[in-house]
């Protein structure tokens, strides 16, 4: 909702739509910033007190939109919105993993995606009801984000295993699937510049505003109805191929909304679900290949490496599709993801003349993934995790920092290459608590003791 809301926001504001593409790409870099950066955090502090940060910075930063019109501001709004958001889901997506069976991720993962396009069909429903150019509905965003503290804080369960930090490889992971890789970065091209600039093209062409959130929910509910269809063909035949015909597949309708003011409305609404619908499998279908050639070992560093890839194309899209929006037109924004999809389409079909598709290779089965992905490694059902392995007592382990060593914006850099020792951490719990319990008796005893 928040970035369908800020761009209209942006275009009553009279900026330029290359300015509505930095403020877009300032979210994804924040995001991706974010998504590697929050793991030391929440190992220091624990992730209840992380989600309260998070969330208390991210109703901030939609709220601060409201008392300046500094453009070059909301892009630093925005990144920060970015990183902030990663960390929620970095927190969130963690818990769930702590408290996941082998037999139970899948469903488990699913149900996650699901309920995340829901709530943003909804988020994005509800812009109809209030005015971009007034404070409402900025407000409204503020509102719901303070109140997600709510369930957290009153929680009584406690802290989860610390956050382990991915080890990222990125020449290794061009070298396992050079296809899988493009595929990635292109995702990121297209995703982010339907979300950046998707609301200012629905502007541009003559929609109003409850029309464009019905275009933007569209696009939405085609991705949700799309993932399992694609999925599941994409386990029965060479992904490669399944992954080519997605890619000419959304070329269809993304030269259909080239034409997007002359389309009737239930035509323009139908396409759009066609187009994001076959876009957003392009992320988790190439990621199934990758994973087709990994080490279950190896899933979870990878997904890092490819939610970075995908983070760098996210970072560039709105900015190359609000240039291409001043030089032609609303219809640039689609020609040029119609140039990228068409890269992408030569670059798999050389690799298919390069690499055969060996049908003895075990296939890993196809996950869904979010319009956006996240850090949802550990979640993955592919990955090799140790069933069993949350049994014992949940134990805070923080990070100990000592007197004068603090370092300055911790809070958003966190502390690389450092992590709990579970072991020692909870040695030292118990020791502790030992010691206020026998402090305890001792001091009952002295009372309870007759003086004289």
């Amino acid at each position: 909702m928040t970035s369908t809301l800020l761009a209209l926001r942006a275009d009553i504001e009279n900026y330029s739509n290359e300015m509505i593409g930095f403020i877009a790409s300032g979210y994804f870099l924040g995001f991706a910033i974010g998504t590697f950066r929050s793991g030391p955090l929440i190992n220091r502090i624990g992730h209840i007190r992380a989600f309260s940060a998070f969330s208390a910075v991210a109703a901030a930063s939609v709220l601060l939109v409201l008392i300046t019109s500094n453009a070059w501001a909301w892009v630093g709004l925005r990144a920060v919105m970015g990183a902030a958001a990663a960390g929620l889901f970095v927190v969130v997506e963690s818990w769930l993993n702590n408290r996941a069976t082998n037999n139970s991720r899948g469903i488990l993962l699913s149900l996650y995606i699901m309920i995340g396009y829901i709530a943003s069909a909804f988020g994005q429903q509800t812009i109809k009801f209030g005015d971009p150019g007034s404070y409402e509905l900025f407000l409204l965003v503020g509102v719901v984000l303070t109140l997600s503290l709510v369930p957290v804080a009153l929680t009584r369960a406690t802290h989860p295993d610390p956050v382990e930090k991915p080890f990222l490889n990125i020449r290794k992971l061009y070298t396992v699937s050079p296809t899988a890789f493009g595929a990635c970065f292109v995702a990121g091209l297209i995703t982010s510049s339907w979300w950046g600039l998707g609301p200012v093209y629905g502007r541009e062409v003559g929609l109003n505003i409850e029309q464009i959130s019905g275009f933007m929910t569209a696009g939405l509910v085609g991705g949700m109805l799309l993932q399992i269809p694609i999925g599941r063909l994409s386990d029965r035949f060479d992904r490669r191929f399944i992954l080519l015909a997605v890619t000419i597949g959304l070329t269809g309708p993304a030269l259909m909304l080239v034409l997007g003011d002359l389309l009737p409305g239930w035509t323009l609404i139908t396409t759009v679900a066609l187009f994001f619908g076959l876009s957003s499998t392009l992320y988790p279908l190439s990621i199934a290949y990758a994973n087709d050639y990994l080490e279950p070992g190896d899933i979870v560093a990878a997904s890092g490496g490819f939610v970075l890839v995908y983070g760098i194309g996210a970072v560039l899209g709105p900015l190359a599709s609000s240039y291409s929006m001043r030089m032609i037109g609303p219809s640039g924004m689609f020609m040029f993801i119609i140039l990228a999809a068409g890269l992408l389409v030569l670059m798999i079909l050389s690799r298919m003349r390069i690499r055969q598709w060996a049908p003895v290779v075990e296939k890993e089965p196809y996950v869904p993934a979010a319009e956006t992905p996240r850090a949802v490694g550990d979640l993955d059902p592919r990955a090799e995790v140790d069933d069993g392995y949350d049994q014992g007592p949940d134990i805070l382990n923080t990070l100990e920092v000592k007197k004068g060593e603090e370092k300055p914006f911790a809070f958003w850099l966190g502390r690389w290459g450092e992590s709990a020792d579970v072991d020692e951490k909870t040695e030292e719990s118990d020791t502790l608590v030992k010691n206020v319990a026998e402090e305890a008796t001792n001091e009952s005893v002295e009372n309870k003791t007759p003086k004289g």
